[in-house]
């Protein structure tokens, strides 16, 4: 499986194709803790979730915090105090509520951010300090520095987020009696040393309250932030130095779903890959109905991707081909095959993996292809089809997936 590495890293001079279901922000809420979602290019709400018995915030305007974890596909959340890892389809805890390991019992969270190519939770608190800790449940730092920005009785650090593609860590100091935020950035190797701050600007001539949020999208050089109420996207550019290059705004304006509340976090989970086709089986393959899909997101230097197959035919040796662009059916069909191949042209295969022992539609398979730290992946769309090959009473026969279509992301 790690023979496709080497094709995949060429993909860094591919040029991208179009793209799968796009991201969008997540962020837990203050009063009524819900993972409130919003599509900011279409200023919409989304489906959100409560996490069950997760509590409010405390009434200051910095606690709590938001952040993506591709490789679980899920949310941490805090409200100041404590933390937890949500996946917000289920809206069930994979890890529950636990206290924040803060060095006072007098810190909040302020921002929090997943970097999944070291796969650390990153958090920062209203003392201004920033902890580095390795997946765990409960987190436990292994680092901590102090950026400077202390708590006084008007301002408080309010939002973090890290472009892992630039190694670039941004995150914000308000004070909240005028709501003038400041906002610092500094290498991922010093993030509490800050090269160079700004001030934040309003957004489409209308001044943002204090910045309680801060989520980037690395592939687009996108940072987004949030005032509770509404996100700005703020496209920046990255030269020599590092300096950073900030450029157009995009707003949006919209109550999070529960009147009167406001969103004290944010992030940006992860597009979600789309389905392509039907499955088909010939042969001595029984008519299953195979599944392909993904664990995990498929983001840069998530080391833990998978491609996974369901209900796929016992007994059977599977592969999954990984193509290069969007599946494009109706696709061409390889006799004896059972059916098209509608993955891109084929940048490779991963397996065989056996799909389990005995008879019937209860085979499984995964294909891990944990995906490489290359900036140059950034946006790159694969696609991925699997096909299974039965052999019974001197027989053969074949069974194909689905076709999946998912682009390469870091946020």
């Amino acid at each position: 499986m790690k023979s496709l590495l080497l094709p995949l890293a060429g993909l860094a001079l591919a040029t991208a194709a179009l793209a799968q279901t796009p991201d969008n922000l997540i962020g837990i809420t203050r009063t009524t803790p819900i993972l409130a979602q919003r599509d900011h290019a279409g200023c919409a709400n989304l489906p959100f979730c409560n996490p069950p018995g997760f509590p409010a915030a405390p009434a200051v305007p910095y606690a709590g915090g938001t952040a993506w974890e591709p490789a679980r596909e899920a949310a941490w959340i805090s409200n100041g105090f404590l933390m937890a890892l949500v996946r917000p389809g289920a809206c069930n805890y994979l890890c529950p509520p636990f206290p924040a390991p803060l060095v006072s019992p007098n810190a909040m969270v302020t921002g929090l951010e997943h970097c999944e190519s070291i796969n650390e939770t990153w958090i920062l608190d209203s003392f201004g300090n920033i902890y580095r800790c390795p997946y765990a449940c409960p987190l436990v730092p292994v680092a901590v520095c102090n950026t400077g920005l202390p708590l006084t009785a008007t301002s408080a650090t309010g939002g973090l987020a890290v472009d892992e593609k630039n190694r670039i860590v941004f995150y914000t100091y308000t004070d909240w009696t005028t709501s003038a935020t400041r906002l610092f950035m500094a290498t991922m190797a010093a993030p509490c040393t800050p090269f160079q701050i700004v001030a934040v600007p309003g957004c489409g001539g209308m001044l943002l309250r204090g910045v309680t949020g801060l989520a980037v999208d690395a592939c687009s050089q996108t940072l987004y932030l949030t005032d509770g109420v509404t996100t700005m996207g703020w496209s920046y550019t990255v030269a020599g130095g590092p300096t950073v290059v900030f450029g157009a705004q995009t707003c949006c304006t919209l109550p999070p779903p529960m009147p009167g509340d406001q969103m004290i976090g944010l992030a940006v989970r992860s597009g979600r890959p789309t389905s392509t086709g039907a499955t088909c089986a010939n042969g001595a393959c029984p008519a299953c109905p195979m599944l392909h899909g993904t664990i995990g997101s498929p983001n840069l230097g998530n080391a833990n991707f998978t491609l996974d197959l369901q209900s796929a035919p016992l007994g059977a040796l599977a592969w999954c081909i990984v193509g290069v662009g969007p599946c494009v059916p109706p696709g061409p069909f390889f006799p004896p095959l059972c059916g098209p191949i509608q993955a891109g042209p084929m940048l490779g295969t991963l397996g065989p993996v056996p799909t389990g022992g005995g008879v019937g539609c209860g085979g499984s398979a995964a294909f891990p292809l944990g995906l490489p730290m290359i900036p140059g992946l950034c946006g790159a769309v694969l696609s991925s089809q699997c096909v299974a090959f039965c052999s019974a009473g001197g027989m053969i026969g074949t069974s194909l997936s689905n076709c999946l279509t998912w682009q390469i992301q870091s946020n």
